[in-house]
């Protein structure tokens, strides 16, 4: 073949971290329509994000466990769903603690199983050697999840914040799951 199959993982790598890692990274531009929407404090919206990354960090240890027993083939498309349905539940949240179990617990689930943890040793099995420059290349995508941000603010500006949550699940769904 012209090009090896094990460029087109890492391609779908980087786009996997963007979608995924994007989700969690776009949290301050979702934080003032909602604090403007329900008045709660700041502290308490951002409890949301403080849990996301404390139990992301737990889970994703986890997460490289399962990596070594089961494909990704397997995990990734648990993780995106997951990671899609707690995205799309935040769309009809209404209580601060819908937000604590959607975007604190379910959110860093579906990032651990779709993400890094999974996602390295996918790439580290199509490439024995130039592993170090796979890896790199990898990272990439959590790197540029960060310009998702633009993207989300936009959608918020035209759909409202609630929408958005479901644009990005159906991305998710729709792009990274057939992926």
């Amino acid at each position: 073949p012209v090009l090896f199959y094990g460029w087109k993982i890492v391609a779908t790598g980087i786009l996997g971290m963007i979608l995924v890692y994007g989700i969690r990274h776009s949290f301050a531009v979702f934080f003032t329509p909602i604090l403007d929407e329900f008045g709660w404090s700041r502290g308490n919206i951002s409890i949301m994000m403080s849990l996301n990354i404390f139990v992301y960090g737990f889970l994703a240890p986890v997460a490289g466990i399962l990596a070594d027993r089961w494909k990704a083939r397997v995990l990734m498309p648990l993780g995106v769903a997951i990671l899609g349905v707690a995205t799309a539940g935040c769309a009809w949240a209404g209580e601060l603690w819908h937000f604590y179990v959607l975007f604190g617990l379910l959110m860093p689930l579906g990032n651990a199983l779709a993400g890094w943890p999974i996602i390295a040793p996918a790439l580290m099995n199509w490439f024995v050697r130039k592993r170090g420059l796979v890896m790199g290349i990898g990272q990439m995508g959590g790197g540029l999840s960060f310009t998702y941000i633009i993207f989300v603010n936009y959608a918020i500006l035209h759909l409202g914040w609630r929408p958005t949550f479901l644009v990005l699940a159906g991305i998710l769904v729709f792009v990274l799951l057939p992926l």
